[in-house]
């Protein structure tokens, strides 16, 4: 099984840049893509920007006290950590890696071409 490898995108020069809102999660752009960032107690976690239900905008979400980040418009509850729904309904919501660095706050997108190994 081979690692997975990522090329590190800066977002913001320190985590009070990024602008949450008050459900905790901001939009970025990174390489021409929509991540959400979040934060759940003291980590933090990249996420796709659009629900994989229904493509509800991810940025109006919010993240509740157990973390997972909660759909804004059918309360789908997905689990920070894995991207599964914690509804049971079998979707997944694509994650990015995240790592605030003294230089900055970054997300990961992973390298590869059409063959990728998990």
């Amino acid at each position: 099984m081979g690692f997975k490898k990522y090329k590190w995108y800066k977002v913001a020069d320190t985590v009070e840049g990024l602008r949450l809102t008050a459900g905790d999660i901001c939009e970025v752009e990174v390489d021409g893509k929509k991540v959400c960032i979040g934060k759940s107690g003291e980590e933090w976690y990249g996420f796709a920007a659009s629900c994989p239900h229904a493509g509800a905008p991810m940025a109006e979400a919010y993240i509740d006290g157990v973390c997972r980040v909660v759909c804004p418009v059918h309360q789908l509850k997905f689990n920070l950590k894995t991207g599964r729904d914690a509804n049971g309904d079998g979707y997944k919501l694509k994650m990015y890696p995240v790592e605030v660095r003294a230089d900055g706050v970054f997300v990961g997108l992973e390298e590869g071409g059409l063959f990728k190994f998990f």
